[in-house]
């Protein structure tokens, strides 16, 4: 019974979500900028699971609010349930929302909309629900939003990569939408599917042979190994720089110089 009546609180959430996006209207673009720009051009922003240093990270708040707030693309993270659902959320455990050891693969979605995934950052935002791919991708469909879709190492799973393509291919967001993991062979998965749709390597470690090791239009690098070595090695391999996750303007200065194309953050006003 509990279960189905977060479900009702989960619909109701995200209608409220749609309603607010679509009253904010303004024209998205995907921009590319190049590597010599000066610290006058600003680069691209992603919202690093929505927009989270505002809302609970992952959910249709941080979403919404992320648009709301000018983001032109928003980052989520994709895991699979026991039973099989795709949903969103970042970390290994769900220690963050239930205090517990388990994991999004321990439990079947039912059992999922039993967790509070909002009132550990804010009680303004308890009830929330962990959200299914589903949900996400029906609440940005309204928008013209750019998508980082990661899909998490969940393991050994050969359908898995399979399955989130399948489901972005049913919102017709394909062209919306950049596949990114540390997991290569998801994203060979993915390429083996459609060879023309583009991936992002996430890299701990930011070494010039990244280009020619993992073949990617984009390449997402931690923002404390990156060199200009390594910058300028992917952007002569035709593929573009995205750094994670700055928290500060003055990160955000020092990214810019070094010829990023963009950064993934937690915080929108680092811009």
């Amino acid at each position: 019974m509990r279960g189905k009546f977060f479900s009702k609180v989960g619909r109701t959430v995200a209608v409220s979500m749609v309603a607010l996006l679509c009253s904010f209207a303004f024209c998205n673009e995907f921009n590319y900028l190049p590597a010599d720009a000066d610290e006058d051009i600003v680069v691209q922003v992603v919202a690093h699971r929505g927009y989270s240093g505002a809302y609970p990270e992952n959910t249709l708040s941080a979403f919404a609010g992320a648009y709301a707030h000018g983001a032109k693309t928003v980052e989520f993270d994709v895991r699979k349930t026991k039973d099989g659902e795709l949903v969103i959320y970042h970390d290994d455990t769900l220690e963050k929302v239930d205090g517990g050891e388990t994991t999004i693969a321990d439990h079947t979605y039912e059992e999922l909309l039993e967790l509070d995934a909002g009132a550990w950052y804010g009680k303004e935002y308890a009830m929330e629900r962990i959200p299914t791919l589903d949900q996400v991708l029906n609440l940005l469909q309204s928008t013209n939003m750019r998508m980082f879709c990661e899909l998490k190492d969940i393991g050994e799973d050969p359908e898995f990569a399979g399955q989130v393509y399948e489901k972005v291919q049913q919102y017709g967001l394909l062209d919306k939408v950049v596949f990114l993991s540390f997991n290569y062979d998801y994203l060979a998965g993915i390429k083996a599917i459609n060879p023309d749709q583009p991936i992002m390597k996430l890299a701990s470690f930011g070494k010039s042979t990244l280009p020619t090791k993992y073949p990617a239009e984009y390449y997402g690098v931690n923002m404390k190994t990156l060199t200009p070595r390594t910058v300028r090695a992917i952007h002569e391999a035709g593929g573009k720089v995205y750094s994670y996750a700055p928290e500060t303007k003055g990160q955000m200065l020092s990214l810019q110089r070094l010829g990023v194309d963009g950064v993934i953050t937690d915080y929108l006003e680092v811009n």
